[in-house]
């Protein structure tokens, strides 16, 4: 796996963890700012591997 995906993907671990315990706790607002940026890290990670995955395929297969 590729260092950066893996670093997108522990930031937006983390990063919605932060949220959550910002929005139970802090302020609101600040809490689901920080919950929506982890959400786009997961996703640009998950889109990482899926293209990692779809060019892993076509070089077996050629």
């Amino acid at each position: 796996m590729n260092p950066l995906t893996l670093l997108l993907a522990m930031l937006g671990l983390t990063g919605f963890a932060l949220g959550a315990v910002l929005t139970v706790t802090g302020p609101y607002e600040m809490g689901v700012i920080v919950m929506g940026l982890a959400l786009v890290f997961q996703v640009i990670a998950l889109v990482r591997l899926k293209r990692a995955k779809g060019k892993d395929s076509s070089n077996a297969r050629g």
